[in-house]
């Protein structure tokens, strides 16, 4: 648990009198092929819209900067074998919220019809009587190849184009490709088959496909970290394994894979301060898209790869209205995490009664305050330790508090209380779970990363974890407990800045940047 300050999903407000039920709508809204310009002009508009965004892994982080500041963000995960929430609860999800009167978007990466389960989702939402309505998206069949230079039609060598995945998905029979339609057609663009590019490479030489048709397979596409591999349609698997290029990526085969590239021999550097610097963000994603977004605007290369997941656990109030004398916020999941207990129970802010709010900084309080609770007290220095000093200085002993928190909540806040003299009731209300570095940033650690981002102890712990090289890696933490954390975990803390939040890590890695610096600048 973070007893720093972090962006954080702004929680519902809570009302006693819930709204009409299927008054709202849902957007299935197309995302493009990744990069965030390349979203349509439609789906930008009810990006900025709406009341509550449901997103997928594939849509980058730097989409969500177009959101309200108080929208809700849900990242169902949704990545090959492992999703946060499975389809039949994602349904569910965009039902409930609909009829709760909000504006829903439901972001999907490429075309919300393209090898998604934009139909299966449209389906359950008509069936259930909640308006929805499909705004299309570039596909990554089409925006990724063109993209990187690859023309898929061409002008008397190419009119024909066929578009395969083999990923059937989870419970499905599997299936054969049908190789013989596919080597009939001039172009052959292949989705979601990384797994299976050797099988599908052979499966169209032995339809008739020459062994010597040009092939380029894309990762990444649109993205900064985009790479591809040219070579032949008999040669282009050992390629892609030898360049150890991995998932998401689309395979073209045919004519235009062969042409060289006209529009750029490689991504550009970027201009800005940050210009060429790679930089690691550990949040997740839903909290880090404006400083992503910021970061990308001075010209550096983010990678955002979470290194915690939050979980919002089920919690036993002590009753429809607190007796406690104080209730403790150190992180803005313990606000989102109370108030989903309290829907959860059908109650609502009365259930606060005459308890005095303490929040560690003005964040917290801002989404106290969203929920129609104001913080009574916030410290002159936004962090655990100031906290428990000002609860201590104005409380007596005896006292009662309610401590909505995490699992991995240290013991600063209960036991600082405690010797106070107060009653603590640590409230669990939310789970961090540590996950490794996501593919995108293992290939950075390999090929070189600048620095990294710490926002929580639990993010320090699952860094040092995950042994990657941190050789000449400038490492910055948030604010002192993360330091600390880190530097228990064996991690060297490069800095720590003294505005604890976003603007300060951003000052930090510009003084690193400029320290860096080459002589030519």
């Amino acid at each position: 648990m973070c007893l720093c300050e972090r962006d954080c999903l702004p929680p519902t407000p809570l009302s006693n009198h819930p709204p009409s039920p299927l008054t709202g709508r849902v957007w299935l809204v197309g995302a493009g092929p990744g990069d965030a310009g390349l979203i349509t002009v439609r789906g930008r508009a009810l990006l900025e819209r709406a009341d509550v965004v449901v997103y997928d892994r594939l849509v980058g982080a730097e989409l969500l900067t177009f959101t309200r500041p108080d929208a809700e963000l849900i990242d169902v995960f949704k990545t090959p074998g492992q999703h946060t929430l499975p389809q039949d609860q994602i349904h569910d999800l965009l039902i409930e919220r609909a009829r709760a009167g909000k504006e829903v978007v439901r972001l999907k990466g490429g075309d919300p019809f393209v090898y998604g389960r934009g139909w299966e989702e449209i389906e359950a939402c008509y069936l259930a009587g909640v308006p929805c309505e499909v705004v299309p998206g570039v596909s990554s069949a089409i925006g990724v190849p063109t993209g990187a230079g690859i023309p898929l039609t061409l002008r008397g060598q190419a009119s024909t184009v066929s578009l395969v995945t083999p990923s059937v998905g989870k419970g499905l029979p599997a299936r054969e490709l049908p190789y013989a339609a596919m080597a009939e057609m001039d172009t052959a663009v292949v989705l979601m088959g990384g797994a299976r590019l050797e099988e599908v490479a052979k499966g169209l030489i032995a339809a008739g496909r020459e062994g010597a048709t040009p092939a380029a397979v894309i990762q990444e596409g649109t993205l900064p970290g985009e790479r591809q591999v040219r070579g032949t349609l008999a040669t282009i698997a050992d390629v892609v394994h030898d360049e150890g290029l991995r998932a998401p990526m689309v395979l073209v085969v045919g004519p235009g894979a062969g042409l060289p590239r006209l529009d750029v021999n490689a991504p550009a550097a970027g201009f800005g301060p940050l210009a060429g610097r790679h930089v690691v963000v550990t949040r997740p994603s839903s909290a880090s898209r404006q400083v992503i977004s910021k970061l990308r605007g001075l010209g550096a290369h983010v990678i955002d790869s979470p290194l915690i997941r939050i979980e919002y656990l089920e919690a036993d109030l002590p009753g429809p209205r607190s007796d406690h004398d104080w209730m403790v916020f150190t992180s803005l999941h313990g606000v989102e995490g109370l108030v989903r207990q309290l829907e959860r129970q059908g109650l609502d802010a009365r259930f606060f009664g005459t308890a005095r709010i303490a929040a560690v900084g003005p964040k917290t309080a801002a989404c106290l305050e969203a929920v129609g609770v104001r913080a009574d007290l916030i410290p002159g220095e936004y962090r655990a330790r100031a906290l428990v000093k000002a609860i201590a200085a104005e409380g007596k002993s005896g006292e009662r508090v309610l401590f909505p928190c995490g699992t991995l909540a240290v013991d600063e806040v209960s036991d600082g209380l405690t010797q106070a003299g107060l009653e603590v009731h640590a409230l669990h209300v939310y789970d961090t779970l540590l996950q490794p570095p996501n593919d995108a940033a293992l290939d950075a650690f390999r090929s070189g990363v600048d620095a990294v981002l710490l926002y929580s102890p639990s993010a320090a712990k699952s860094l040092y974890s995950s042994g990657v090289d941190l050789d000449g890696v400038q490492i910055f933490c948030v604010g002192p407990t993360t330091a600390d954390a880190a530097r228990s975990a064996g991690l060297r803390v490069s800095g720590v800045p003294e505005i604890y939040g976003d603007e300060g890590m951003i000052e930090s890695l510009l003084e690193m940047a400029g320290a860096l610096r080459g002589p030519d600048g």
